[in-house]
């Protein structure tokens, strides 16, 4: 029954973040280096819905290449926050943004590490926290 409800939370989640990827990609920046890089990270989450649940190695290595894609994002710039006037609004508004990315890197992380100990509980647990994060973020830095 644990397992199930893990199952159906990863596949919310990987759906809701799904809905927001579509969303980004429907937009005229979906060109953006950052964008394809938060593509992979989408599409490398949204395969934990679809694999065996006990593949625990496959799932740490899905969810490492999103952390790996997520960490390549970060060297750019989001487009809302491009647009800004330069000031120091828009600096806090980058340094914000880099550290929101800095904070789901490191759930991802930590999310490949629960998988690595096959921990079903921790996997539940970061993958909540995350979610969360990525709300926040695309709330603050994104136009949908």
């Amino acid at each position: 029954m644990k397992i199930r409800r893990i199952q159906l939370f990863l596949g919310a989640l990987a759906f809701g973040f799904l809905s927001c990827a579509s969303a980004v990609a429907e937009s005229d920046q979906d060109d953006t280096p950052m964008a394809k890089e938060m593509e992979t990270v989408s599409k490398k989450l949204k395969s934990l819905r679809t694999m065996d649940r006990a593949d625990y190695a496959a799932g740490a290595k899905a969810v490492r290449e999103a952390h790996e894609a997520l960490l390549r994002s970060m060297k750019y710039v989001p487009v809302l926050i491009k647009e800004m006037q330069d000031d120091v609004d828009k600096q806090i508004a980058l340094a914000d943004s880099r550290a929101m990315l800095g904070r789901t890197y490191a759930i991802l992380c930590e999310l490949e590490i629960a998988y690595l100990k096959k921990d079903d509980k921790l996997i539940a647990e970061l993958a909540k926290k995350w979610k969360s994060q990525k709300k926040e973020g695309h709330k603050k830095y994104t136009d949908d």
